[in-house]
């Protein structure tokens, strides 16, 4: 299986992806946060473009070398706001390294496994981001997911984190490791001295995703981790 190639998606664009559109907005009323941002008054034109690989992005550069590998679920493909407020794209802005956003809408964390151990074997990554997505959220195959397995208890969520975890940073050392701000890892012991963890301060056009305010931070932590310079023009 090409887990670098999600052809299903190659060459899509349009201005809804995902749950970002006005009609599971409507059905999902409650935000992630306390926030009066409806769909339609969004301030910020969001439109989708995604590569020949199939994820969003432009296509990749041919010197891969020296870019960052940046692996998510929707949080990180950044499903609800343009693609320059995602974390992907505000860390190149301010590295000015090409980041490879690898994020998939509804990823299960094994998927992000298998997209990372491709990644290590193929391009043998300098830099590598990951954040983790749901630690209840599991899939059959790279087609088909279960959202939030509902026979599984917080033991086993654990255990299949920690599996993937555990793999992917035995294989390659130099991983920035996060989870998706809307968790809250107090409920799981000891997460927290195996992640950076960050805190919701906005929200997308879905009112469930984060927007720039959120990945500002998150950049800056990852800046710090891999002692980068920022380069962004003041």
């Amino acid at each position: 299986m090409d887990y670098l190639n999600f052809n299903f998606r190659s060459y899509m664009e349009g201005p809804e992806s995902g749950m970002d559109n006005l009609h599971t907005y409507k059905d999902h009323p409650d935000p992630v946060i306390d926030s009066s941002v409806p769909f339609i008054t969004y301030p910020y034109p969001v439109y989708y473009k995604y590569n020949s690989r199939g994820f969003r992005g432009p296509e990749w550069p041919k010197d891969l070398s020296d870019v960052i590998w940046c692996l998510g679920d929707s949080f990180t493909e950044g499903i609800g706001v343009p693609f320059e407020h995602t974390w992907p794209s505000i860390l190149q802005t301010k590295t000015k390294k090409h980041c490879i956003n690898l994020g998939i809408n509804g990823s299960a964390n094994r998927l992000i496994l298998n997209i990372a151990k491709q990644v290590i074997s193929e391009y043998n990554p300098k830099y590598m981001v990951i954040m983790w997505s749901h630690q209840n959220r599991r899939y059959e195959d790279p087609w088909t997911f279960i959202d939030f397995d509902p026979t599984a208890n917080d033991y086993d969520d654990m255990k299949e984190f920690l599996s993937c975890y555990k793999e992917v940073n035995n294989l390659c050392s130099n991983i920035y490791n996060t989870i998706i701000p809307i968790i809250d890892i107090s409920d799981y012991k000891n997460l927290d001295k195996l992640l950076y963890t960050h805190t919701m301060l906005d929200v997308a056009r879905d009112s469930w995703h984060f927007d720039y305010l959120t990945a500002e931070p998150i950049v800056e932590s990852i800046i710090s981790h891999f002692n980068f310079t920022n380069k962004e023009k003041r």
